[in-house]
Parts: C-alpha cells; sequence; structure tokens
C-alpha cells in the first residue's frame, strides 16, 4: 500500500514513516503541503493519506485534504490531531475519517485495513 505522511512535525512524520516500512508499506513523506500536492499530482497512485491537522503557517489538513478530495479522490483520507476533531471536517465512512493523537502501531494497522470505497480506482 502507497502511504503519503503529511505532519510537520518532524518526529511525529518519522515516527509513522518508520513503522508504515515496518509494517510493509511504501511511503511518501513530504515536509511541506506544497511538497504534498505535488506529490501527490506526480503520483497519483496512493492509496490512503494521514495529514495532520496543524500544518504549514496558513494550512490546516482539513483544507488539505479537501484538495486531495478533489484532485486524488480514490485515497482514503485521514486527519490526524493531538487536539480535536475540527467542526469543519466531514467524517465519510470508508473514505474520510479523524484519528486523535497519539495512537500507535495497533491503531495505525486498524486505519490501514478499513475498507476503502467499492469502486475501482481511475
Amino acid at each position: 500500500m502507497k502511504v503519503l505522511v503529511l505532519d510537520c512535525d518532524a518526529r511525529v512524520s518519522r515516527g509513522l514513516e518508520r513503522t508504515l516500512r515496518v509494517l510493509g508499506h511504501e511511503v511518501l513523506r513530504p515536509t511541506s503541503t506544497a511538497q504534498a500536492r505535488a506529490a501527490l499530482e506526480t503520483e497519483p497512485a496512493v492509496d490512503i493519506i494521514l495529514a495532520a491537522q496543524h500544518l504549514d503557517a496558513g494550512e490546516t489538513g482539513t483544507g488539505f485534504l479537501r484538495w486531495a478530495e478533489a484532485h486524488v479522490p480514490h485515497a482514503r483520507r485521514v486527519l490526524i490531531s493531538g487536539t480535536h476533531c475540527p467542526p469543519d471536517f466531514i467524517e465519510q465512512p470508508g473514505l474520510q475519517w479523524f484519528q486523535a493523537k497519539p495512537f500507535g502501531r495497533r491503531e495505525l494497522e486498524a486505519l490501514l485495513s478499513t475498507p476503502g470505497p467499492s469502486h475501482p480506482r481511475p
């Protein structure tokens, strides 16, 4: 499975990358929302996106995931935050949901095993 991890806290994103690789997944770990958008434009075959709510100055995970929904609609999207689920974030069963931080390997494995949409990728 190909996973994009977007978290501006380098410790968090490196930890997620390390765990995902141990679990056998391919990981893209851009360090900014601009790099994440560019990565998804050149490599749209991402299965799941993990995005933190608090990103670069002026950027939010909810805003980035709205962009991702329009550009890579087949990718499952997970908003991760150590605070709360923002009121403007709309969960979509099997496609988009919220995960509170911190979370461990078991929770990460559960996120990855959540069934996605039943329609095939473009």
